[in-house]
């Protein structure tokens, strides 16, 4: 048999069995890999290129080497879960860099940082006053956790005492790249026939002319495949009409949700006024 040939057909099964490999594994990013992972993944993927383009070792031999080293990182992830201290052995523990607003020296000598280093990371995390840092560690994968002193956290709706709604829609991908979804469209709580009507309006006959589209609430998002052609947008009656829709759902929503009386009322009485606006226009577009 041709060399290049074998060497293309030990490249094929090195590849099917390092995928194997690597679901049985599983996945992580990288930048979540410990140092122990990062080194089996490497050291996988060495066996497998040697395997495949070195016709003097035998084949079989990468093959079992490559899963001996996949059975010793799962059983390292097993030993993990189940022992805190092969945890602490096999990761090492996160590494204090700021308590209390002060610089840890001995956490920067573990980490191997320098103070110039240390900021860099910060800014990464969007700090670039010290001062405003409570608590910084690295962890065992390398990345660095910020928490902030509560004078420099972020303003929530929590934090400032304002009771907001629950969100009411979630935005649902009905066609991906001319694909239409029907699962998504389902949950959406649509149907294909509403989904074509609803593309006609925006002067689309086709599926396979949008790159994408999306359900929310009531409304159809449609982008298209040719950048140059344009959507056409619903009429100013017609978009009037679904946002005083949504925003009477919206309002009903609310007043089920709410256990203060005087909100549901509130919610209630914007409600009915709401509808009332609807019947009104739909009585104008007739």
């Amino acid at each position: 048999m041709p060399e290049t040939l074998l060497v293309v057909i030990r490249s094929i099964l090195a590849f099917v069995w390092l995928f194997f490999l690597t679901r049985f594994v599983g996945r992580k990013q990288v930048s979540q890999l410990t140092f122990t992972e990062y080194v089996v993944g490497i050291t996988i993927g060495s066996i497998a290129a040697q395997a495949s383009t070195d016709p003097q070792n035998r084949f079989l031999d990468g093959v079992v080497g490559a899963a001996i080293w996949a059975a010793a990182a799962v059983a390292l992830a097993y030993l993990q879960q189940s022992s805190n201290v092969a945890r602490k052995f096999i990761e090492g523990e996160p590494v204090v860099l700021v308590a209390r607003g002060q610089v840890q020296e001995k956490g920067l000598r573990q980490a191997r940082l320098s103070v110039a280093e240390l900021m860099e990371l910060l800014r990464e995390k969007e700090v670039f006053d010290l001062k405003q840092v409570d608590w910084a560690l690295m962890e065992t994968n390398g990345e660095i956790t910020v928490l902030r002193k509560p004078e420099y956290e972020p303003l929530t709706p929590k934090t400032a005492g304002v009771t907001t709604p629950s969100r009411s829609t979630f935005p649902y991908v009905v066609i991906a790249d001319g694909q239409v979804l029907p699962n998504s469209l389902r949950a959406a709580g649509k149907d294909r026939a509403w989904l074509e009507q609803e593309l006609l309006r925006h002067g689309v006959d086709d599926p396979r002319q949008v790159m994408l589209a999306q359900v929310i609430g009531d409304q159809l998002y449609v982008d298209l495949r040719q950048d140059t052609q344009q959507v056409v947008q619903p009429s100013s009656r017609e978009a009037l009409g679904a946002g005083l829709e949504a925003l009477q759902a919206d309002f009903t929503s609310w007043a089920l949700e709410t256990d203060d009386p005087d909100a549901r009322r509130l919610y209630e009485e914007y409600a009915r006024k709401t509808a009332a606006l609807r019947k009104e226009l739909d009585a104008l577009v007739r």
